[in-house]
């Protein structure tokens, strides 16, 4: 007998259970469906970091918004996220300064808590950091990076609680539609059926999307990450987005930092891929760019390295949206920065599906249609791609 769900969420990452959280507040039982388990994807392999800055406007709203989950997660959420409050650096080069001002500003009238320091107080403020090649950055005192895993597990339970129901180690072999509408979806499993169906499938969703009859133009980006030892005399230093040496960093606990680069991440991996084994170059490059900021990191050492996969838009932007027959929505294409706009995507998603529109946040500029017209979305004091 085909068991009957309120919706099904495809995939039991960080987004996906944010979705069936916010949906089952709203009364609904949803079924999440997972190919393997919870966070075994882009979310376990994500780098955590929680920050605003932004050259999207929309980007920071839903990274703004998000942020007051992670300060209050207990009361808003229940469990645990692992949010640590680290401060946040954007070191951009001096040719993006113009850029670097009007996104803080933009950010500003948010009523986040960000300013233009100079190389000066950057030194000041993190004193093993080489400030040499930059004049000015971005600071948020507030941000920092919480524990992905902890915080997709976190949204899951909360959901369950409200009536959510998970199922793992099942994979979508297909999307039942009736009239132009979805009505079920096949599985490993058996069937199942529901009016609504949601792909949060991550890499998988371009896969995912077809059975549904939509095309998505969704490349997976694989991304490598090095945990390093960090040593006495470096001390603690702040999460940092550097577009000057196309790196980024964050200590992880109080002995180590986690760093990676922001290229060398377009491989043709298909979706599928297992493989954990890092670009031969990776560390090389990577050791290297890292000394050039904190010179003292050269007596550090490797403690471990881990690959990661997402999937990537044209845009590097995500879609959160309706698409193909009525009832299927995309929840998708978020392009390695899922993790720390997830609960602003899924009281949004959550929204446009029981309302018709999203509140939250306007998630219009997300539409799927962008693609085909070519109105890829660019920031008004645009950086350029971020993984390159």
């Amino acid at each position: 007998m085909t068991k009957i769900y309120d919706a099904i969420i495809i995939g039991a990452g960080v987004v996906g259970n944010s979705i069936a959280f916010h949906l089952a507040e709203r009364g609904l039982k949803p079924l999440i469906i997972e190919r393997k388990s919870v966070a075994s994807g882009a979310t376990g392999r994500s780098s955590g970091l929680i920050r605003m800055h932004y050259d999207l406007e929309i980007e920071s709203r839903f990274a703004w918004v998000s942020f007051q989950y992670f300060i209050n997660w207990r009361k808003r959420v229940g469990g645990e996220c692992g949010f640590i409050r680290t401060g946040f650096l954007e070191i951009e080069p001096r040719e993006h300064l113009e850029q670097l001002r009007g996104n803080v500003a933009m950010h500003q009238r948010m009523g986040i808590n960000t300013s233009v320091i100079s190389a000066a107080d950057v030194k000041k403020l993190v004193p093993s950091f080489n400030a040499d090649n930059f004049d000015f950055a971005a600071y948020e005192p507030d941000s920092g990076y919480a524990d992905p895993s902890l915080t997709a597990n976190s949204f899951l339970d909360s959901a369950k609680a409200r009536g959510a129901t998970l199922l793992q180690d099942c994979s979508v072999t297909g999307i039942r539609t009736s009239g132009g509408k979805v009505i079920g979806a096949q599985t490993t499993k058996g069937e199942f059926a529901a009016p609504i169906i949601v792909n949060a499938a991550g890499a998988h969703a371009a896969l995912v999307a077809k059975m549904a009859g939509v095309e998505i133009p969704l490349a997976v980006w694989t991304h490598d990450v090095a945990i390093l030892h960090r040593p006495p005399a470096v001390g603690f230093h702040p999460a940092l987005i550097d577009g000057s040496l196309n790196m980024y960093l964050r200590p992880e606990g109080g002995a180590l930092t986690l760093a990676a680069l922001e290229e060398g991440g377009m491989r043709g991996d298909s979706p599928d891929e297992e493989n954990e084994r890092i670009a031969p170059d990776f560390l090389e490059r990577l050791i290297n760019r890292v000394c050039q900021r904190i010179p003292a990191m050269e007596s550090g050492g490797l403690h471990s390295t881990h690959v990661g996969r997402d999937g990537l838009t044209p845009d590097q932007r995500p879609i959160l949206a309706q698409a193909g027959p009525d009832g299927f929505f995309l929840a998708c294409g978020f392009s390695g920065t899922g993790f720390k706009t997830s609960p602003a995507a899924g009281a949004c998603l959550s929204e446009l599906i029981l309302d018709g529109r999203a509140q939250t946040i306007d998630i219009s500029p997300y539409n799927f249609e962008r693609f085909a017209r070519g109105k890829l979305l660019k920031g008004d004091f645009d950086y350029g791609s971020v993984w390159k």
